[in-house]
């Protein structure tokens, strides 16, 4: 009888074991973690893009507009309200939107604490019935305000709050404090041609549902007329698991490198 107990239990323990190991939380040597940071690292500043030229564009938002529109790429809007306080612009995406190779739909406003291009401006970002790629951007909040010129080159105080991205049944969660600098592409109004250095750290959760920390390394380098940041090497750490090496190596692609235990692997990128 005491044997037969004993098997019982032990049954009972590798149940439960097999039952918590068949969530699909990263082990230690999974890379999902560098992943979801990365394709959430390019979501947030795809949003600081659309406001950043929507802002530059539109008559009454900054003190020097270079160009005055109501449409980013042809299949927006841009809902301008320059009398009210704080000035708002809603860019409302007219169905399925393609810009820059990436489709939206929805909608994001912005908020303007001043003229934009004054300094000390925050401008707030939230988020209605936003997708982007196919994932949909649900609550939490972006707010970057303009911390002045290093030389010729604007830089922001960049701050993620708790934005979450869903996809299949899944969220992840982004959140962040970043500075970014504008080092190419300042004097135009289109960020096509500009160039992005972003440095700082973020933590969140996965789609798989680990908690992570990233501390930026080497500054990121996100280029306007590309969706995935293209340099930079960053430590990513899942919950109770070793750090991760990502290195987004040296151009706009998909790929990029992680290294766990001193071994190289391949990611794709969303």
């Amino acid at each position: 009888m005491k044997r037969l107990f004993i098997i019982l239990i032990v049954a009972i323990a590798t149940v439960f074991i097999s039952c918590s190991k068949s969530s699909d939380r990263d082990e230690d040597t999974t890379t999902n973690s560098c992943v979801d940071y990365a394709m959430g690292q390019s979501a947030v500043y795809d949003v600081f893009k659309i406001v950043h030229q929507a802002a530059n564009s539109s008559k009454g938002i900054a003190l020097i507009n270079l160009l005055d529109t109501t449409s980013l790429f042809g299949c927006d809007t841009l809902i301008i309200d320059t009398t009210s306080n704080p000035m708002t612009i809603i860019i409302q995406f007219n169905g399925t939107c393609t810009g820059n190779n990436i489709i939206r739909t929805g909608s994001i406003t912005a908020t303007f604490s001043s003229k934009y291009d004054v300094l000390g401006c925050t401008t707030t970002i939230n988020f209605s019935n936003y997708t982007y790629k196919g994932y949909t951007v649900g609550t939490g909040t972006i707010a970057y305000t303009y911390t002045g010129l290093a030389g010729s080159s604007p830089t922001y105080s960049y701050v993620i709050n708790n934005v979450q991205i869903a996809s299949n049944n899944k969220v992840m969660a982004f959140s962040g404090n970043q500075n970014l600098i504008i080092s190419v592409g300042e004097a135009t109004t289109t960020t096509t041609d500009d160039t992005y250095t972003i440095s700082g750290s973020a933590s969140g959760y996965t789609f798989a549902g680990n908690e992570f920390t990233a501390t930026i390394d080497t500054d990121l380098t996100l280029l306007g007329n590309c969706e995935w940041v293209s340099t930079g090497m960053v430590t990513v750490t899942p919950e109770n698991k070793n750090p991760r090496i990502l290195n987004f190596g040296s151009g706009c692609d998909d790929k990029a490198t992680v290294i766990i235990y001193s071994t190289e692997q391949e990611i794709v990128i969303p």
